[in-house]
């Protein structure tokens, strides 16, 4: 019975993959009036099924030039429009439900742009006049962190290892602050660490805190092991951000919205898995399923961790 368990967790485990974080990046630059040079990027698994720009019909765009990088296949053309743009419609087609799409625009007169697209919104209406708000990057923390299963399981894993409200407090401001800081040192560049690297390492926490919630002794779970772990997420948070990049001049507050949607995302996470433990960890059947999710997870953290090593010399 056991060997057929193992069997089917290791089957899972290869099938499992966490969600990279890459959404489609269309950006449109004003070079003249009503005239715009276009790049669209979006990641290497969809060239065969690319997303679709829908423009106002008062635009036509010139032939595609196509380009790619490691990660991103990238069109280049140009937007002719009869008219302001402003206040008209651009449609997203062709993206999944793990794919988002940020649009950036940069006018003629200085002021800019900016929303995200998803499977489940996919038109975006150019405001009249200019947000004051880069509420577009807040969406794509928080789509980042519901999207990134890697994050999720880590959190999971960690709420089981907490004892009471007050550890819980303790131990999530913990980690928001530590992948705060690294977030922001990240991105601007002040500290650098290889991407691949992060990604191995994001792995090997979920490994350590699934073995420990999988230990049935009632240990302490303490802060700095949320922080210390904090700090690696913190520089994954900052890579899937460099990978788009902030396309305005607010780059203080772009980067604060991003990091404060993935703070709501993280509260909007915690409270359901942490009930239920509240509530019946005392029940031996239920202490038996947080057993068999903290191994599942432990297995799918080891084959992330194998696969992302193997990546780095790649």
């Amino acid at each position: 019975m056991k060997n057929i368990y193992f069997f089917f967790l290791l089957i899972f485990s290869i099938f499992t993959n966490s969600h990279e974080f890459n959404p489609a990046h269309l950006i449109l630059n004003e070079e003249s009036n009503f005239s715009y040079s276009v790049k669209l990027f979006y990641p290497q698994q969809y060239k065969y099924n690319s997303p679709k720009i829908l423009y106002p019909s008062s635009c036509t765009s010139s032939e595609v030039s196509k380009s790619s990088n490691i990660k991103n296949i990238i069109e280049t053309y140009e937007l002719e429009c009869s008219e302001d743009i402003k206040g008209k419609k651009i449609r997203f087609e062709n993206l999944d439900f793990l794919t988002d799409a940020l649009l950036s625009i940069n006018f003629l007169d200085g002021s800019s742009y900016e929303s995200i697209a998803g499977s489940r919104n996919l038109e975006i209406t150019i405001p009249l006049e200019q947000s004051v708000y880069p509420v577009a990057y807040f969406n794509l923390g928080f789509d980042h962190l519901l999207k990134g299963i890697d994050h999720i399981v880590f959190l999971i894993c960690l709420i089981f290892l907490v004892n009471g409200f007050i550890n819980l407090v303790k131990v999530v401001t913990a980690f928001t602050v530590a992948h705060s800081i690294t977030l922001s040192l990240s991105f601007l560049g002040i500290v650098t660490i290889s991407q691949s690297v992060i990604e191995s390492l994001i792995a090997l926490t979920i490994i350590f805190v699934a073995l420990d919630a999988a230990d049935k002794k009632n240990k302490k779970f303490p802060w700095y092991y949320a922080f210390g772990f904090g700090l690696l997420h913190g520089f994954g948070f900052s890579g899937a951000l460099s990978e788009i990049g902030i396309n305005n001049n607010e780059l203080a507050l772009s980067l604060l919205f991003f990091n404060v949607g993935i703070e709501i995302a993280q509260l909007a996470i915690i409270p359901i898995p942490f009930l239920i433990i509240f509530f019946f960890n005392d029940n031996k059947i239920f202490q038996n399923i947080k057993y068999l999710i903290a191994i599942i997870i432990g297995s799918i953290g080891v084959y992330w961790f194998i696969d992302r090593v193997i990546g780095i010399f790649l």
